[in-house]
């Protein structure tokens, strides 16, 4: 996944292999790693591309980062009453310099979620 966040496009199991070089995968590892993630929902089919006589199949990310990140932490037992406690876990493992732009981040989700919440009752 890391190398579908970072290159921010869709990629060949091709274009994988030639990506990841410092990895010991073959190709048949980055079909089955990519079967794997299909099934999971985490990436989708997008298109084709033609390699010579054989066309490959481009996949796109339908997860962000973020996205895995919370579904990483819900899978380990948090609560969603926990949420709010683990939010501040993390902001207290970042760089204490970059709080302020944090801040005004959350504090637009906050005001996001009110008005999310106002419209649905």
């Amino acid at each position: 996944m890391e190398l579908f966040w970072e290159h921010k496009e869709p990629l060949t199991s091709v274009e994988i292999s030639n990506l990841s070089t410092d990895r010991s995968w073959n190709g048949n590892y980055i079909h089955m790693m990519l079967r794997s993630l299909q099934k999971k929902g985490m990436i989708a089919v997008c298109g084709t591309l033609q390699y010579g006589t054989q066309y490959a199949r481009q996949f796109t990310p339908l997860v962000t980062k973020e996205q895995y990140a919370a579904k990483l932490v819900m899978s380990k037992g948090i609560e969603p009453g926990s949420i709010a406690a683990v939010t501040v876990a993390m902001v207290n493992e970042t760089d204490k310099a970059d709080n302020e732009g944090l801040i005004e981040q959350l504090e637009e989700i906050i005001e996001t979620l009110k008005a999310k919440d106002t419209k649905e009752t």
